[in-house]
């Protein structure tokens, strides 16, 4: 088996990588949480209790797919996702 080496400039610009996709993960939830209860304590007054959880259930389900997108696309381009899921065309 051969192993690659790697660079300090590979490593650093992986790991600047994962750092802006954890910020951005923290700041997608937190936008999530605030808009969300902003959305539903301010502008949902004529909404039953079962319309105001399924605006925060949709809010919910739209973080979490951006989320995922994020590092579902920083974990392809390491080769990550064809070593767990399935054979490799490579």
């Amino acid at each position: 088996m051969l192993k690659r080496v790697v660079g300090m400039e590979q490593v650093d610009k992986a790991a600047s990588g994962m750092v802006w996709r954890i910020v951005g993960t923290i700041l997608v939830f937190t936008a999530f949480l605030v808009g969300s209860l902003i959305y539903v304590g301010f502008y949902t007054s004529g909404y039953s209790l079962f319309q105001k959880i399924v605006v925060i259930l949709v809010a919910l389900i739209l973080a979490t797919a951006t989320v995922a997108i994020m590092w579902v696309s920083w974990a392809g381009r390491r080769g990550w996702i064809h070593d767990r899921w399935g054979s490799s065309t490579r």
